[in-house]
Formats: C-alpha cells, sequence, structure tokens
C-alpha cells in the first residue's frame, strides 16, 4: 500500500504537461486541469491508495472501500479503481505496462467519480450511472487533450465508431436509460459483452446533453443530489426534459451520428475494453443498489 495524500495547493498551479511518471505528479496535474479550467471540486484532501498486488487490492476493496469479502474477490479479477468519496483505490499491478494515455486515462476517470461526489455533498445519491460514467469518459478526453495525449475529436470518432459497430446490437436490443440508470442495471451490461458499446454510448449520451444545456448543467444535476433523491426529477428540472424524451430524442440523433460518421475501423470487434481502460474503473457499485423506477 502506498498512500498518497494531495493537498489543495497542488491543485492551483500551473498545470505541468510534461513527464508524468508517478501516481501523485500525475494525479496533481490530472486535478489542476479538473478544478482550474473544468470547474470541477475536488475534495480539500484526498487519498491516494496504491496496491502492488491484487491481493492487497482486494482487501482494501474490503476495508476501505466498504465491498463484502465474496464481492471485493470478484470486483478485483476485473476492476483496477474503486473511487470512494474522499478516496481512491488503484489496482498497480493490472496497470503495469499500460500506455500513457490509458495510465492517466484511468486516473481521470476515477478523479471524475471523486467529484461527483463532492458536488452531491459527499454521497452517490440516486443520480443516473449511465452519465455518471458518460461525464467521467468526457472529462477524461478533455484532460488527456490538455495534457498531450491525443484529441477529444478523435476521441468522439471512436465513439461515433463503436456505435456504428454497434448498431445491429442496439436496433436488436434498444437501451433502455432508466435501467442503466441503476448500478445494477449498468454493471450488467457494462460488464459483459457490450461493455465497450455501452461506454461508448453513455460518452456521447453525455456529450448530448452538454451541447443543448452546457457543461454546467451537469455540475447542476450532480449538485441537485446534496439535497434530496429525486431522481427523475432533477433530470427534468436541470436539463429540461424527462429522462424517456431525452431518451427517445438523443438516441435517434446518435443513431443519425453514426450512420454517418467514418466508416474506418468498422469491421473490428467490439469485444474487450475501449481505449482509456474505462471497463476496468469502478464507481460504488453497490451490494444492494436501488431498485430501477
Amino acid at each position: 500500500m502506498l498512500p498518497i495524500r494531495i493537498q489543495p495547493e497542488a491543485l492551483t498551479g500551473p498545470i505541468r504537461t510534461g513527464a508524468l511518471t508517478g501516481y501523485e505528479s500525475a494525479v496533481e496535474a490530472i486535478g489542476a486541469v479538473m478544478v482550474g479550467e473544468l470547474g470541477l471540486p475536488l475534495p480539500g484532501q484526498f487519498t491516494v491508495f496504491v496496491f502492488p498486488t491484487p491481493g492487497g487490492y482486494a482487501e482494501a476493496l474490503v476495508q476501505l472501500g466498504g465491498v463484502s469479502p465474496a464481492r471485493a474477490v470478484e470486483l478485483a479479477e476485473h476492476s483496477v479503481g474503486l473511487a470512494r468519496p474522499g478516496r481512491l483505490l488503484l489496482n498497480d499491478h493490472a496497470l503495469r505496462g499500460a500506455r500513457r494515455s490509458a495510465w492517466l486515462g484511468l486516473l481521470t476517470h476515477e478523479l471524475t467519480h471523486l467529484a461527483q461526489y463532492e458536488l452531491s455533498g459527499g454521497r452517490r445519491g440516486r443520480s443516473e450511472q449511465w452519465l455518471r460514467e458518460g461525464m467521467a469518459g468526457l472529462v477524461t478526453a478533455r484532460v488527456l487533450e490538455r495534457l498531450g495525449q491525443g484529441t477529444f475529436d478523435h476521441r468522439r470518432e471512436q465513439a461515433c465508431q463503436d456505435v456504428a459497430r454497434g448498431l445491429p446490437a442496439l436496433r436488436e436490443a434498444p437501451p433502455n436509460l432508466v435501467d442503466l440508470g441503476n448500478p445494477k442495471g449498468w454493471e450488467a451490461r457494462a460488464l459483459g459483452a457490450e461493455g465497450r458499446l455501452v461506454y461508448r454510448l453513455a460518452f456521447l449520451l453525455t456529450e448530448d446533453l452538454i451541447r443543448r444545456r452546457g457543461f454546467e448543467s451537469l455540475i447542476a444535476y450532480f449538485q441537485a443530489f446534496a439535497d434530496s433523491d429525486d431522481r427523475l426529477g432533477h433530470f427534468r428540472r436541470v436539463f429540461g426534459l424527462s429522462l424517456k424524451e431525452f431518451e427517445r430524442a438523443a438516441l435517434a440523433r446518435i443513431r443519425e451520428g453514426a450512420e454517418s460518421c467514418s466508416p474506418v475501423l468498422l469491421t473490428e470487434s467490439l469485444r474487450g475494453p475501449p481505449p482509456g481502460g474505462e471497463l476496468g474503473v469502478l464507481d460504488e457499485l453497490e451490494e444492494n443498489p436501488w431498485d430501477p423506477d
């Protein structure tokens, strides 16, 4: 175990875009972009726990993550990180040898979940799981671009291509955002064969919301859960339409865009994790998550 304590002053200085070889320098650089440029809050002090072995990571899921022993063994087999209020748990063994953009992407994804907890007053609430993950993917793309690791437009095109490849599956089993908003429903699809497609779809759905309502709307949405768990009400009030109305309109726009996106790589398989390693990042997948409305 290697605890890293990040102090608030480290997140307000100049943003480092050069060599980021250690967890502390990487977290500070990512946090500086999130706080200074995207306006996302991080706790005044939080801890990143880095575990060199899968066994140590599994034990930490129990002791620090509040996961049952049986569940911890299962999660440790396919995850590299878990976000909890004020702390990040990382499985360093699974990250060794990862390319620089994937490693930085995983850290950014986790830190975004930490920011979501901060926005919601330290609690998860009943915020939409697909939106939590879509926001984490979108923030990751923005931060990686700022740190010189590819462009946002390229990552969006990757998402478009993945959804284009997955259109037959989407027509056969259309996504239901009420189900995907439930942590258990999200997990059932995201950790299965459709995982790559589901994460890409969440990315594009979140971008669709931002295009129409602005990034500030995401911040307002998560802030609403600090006071109540009015899941569907918060969505309607912040974004100006019901979840079902958004689902119908946004999915139609995304399908139309996918049908016209670049055909490059459209013959590749959708199986396996997407670039950036989103499938290894977990956000409080609870023992008994709340049931869908």
